[in-house]
């Protein structure tokens, strides 16, 4: 399985980074290429989503996708802003739907700002649609 690891800017190195890690560790048939996508991809090449990119995420079976932005890009024109990279991998792949998986376990009720008998045993999966 082929998959473009595409971290973004800020925080979302971090993720991918350990995301990353765990991949790893599970020792799965996996071909990971990176790109760089976002405020990362603007500051190095111009373009929030450059063509490459893009290809890559084409010619891959998934993708790792970091978060993308950061206040001190607010000022460029809106084509070039990095979440720009996400919405052009939705349209250019017919992205359509986000899937959010929420578990809460049972050493964590304690945890929540809710009371432990509202999120004991939580285990849904919220489709946020994209369109």
């Amino acid at each position: 399985m082929k998959i473009a690891v595409l971290p973004g800017d800020g925080i979302g190195t971090e993720i991918v980074e350990q995301a990353v890690r765990v991949l790893k560790t599970l020792d799965l048939k996996l071909e990971m290429q990176t790109a760089l996508v976002g405020g990362a991809a603007y500051e190095a090449h111009g373009h929030p989503l450059p063509d490459s990119t893009l290809q890559l995420a084409k010619d891959s079976d998934a993708i790792l996708f970091g978060a993308v932005g950061d206040w001190k890009y607010d000022k460029l024109e809106r084509a070039l802003r990095p979440e720009q990279a996400i919405l052009g991998l939705r349209k250019h792949l017919g992205l359509f739907a986000n899937f959010r998986p929420a578990i809460c376990h049972a050493q964590l009720t304690h945890a929540s700002s809710l009371k432990p008998q509202l999120v004991a045993g939580l285990d849904i999966l919220i489709i946020r649609e994209l369109t």
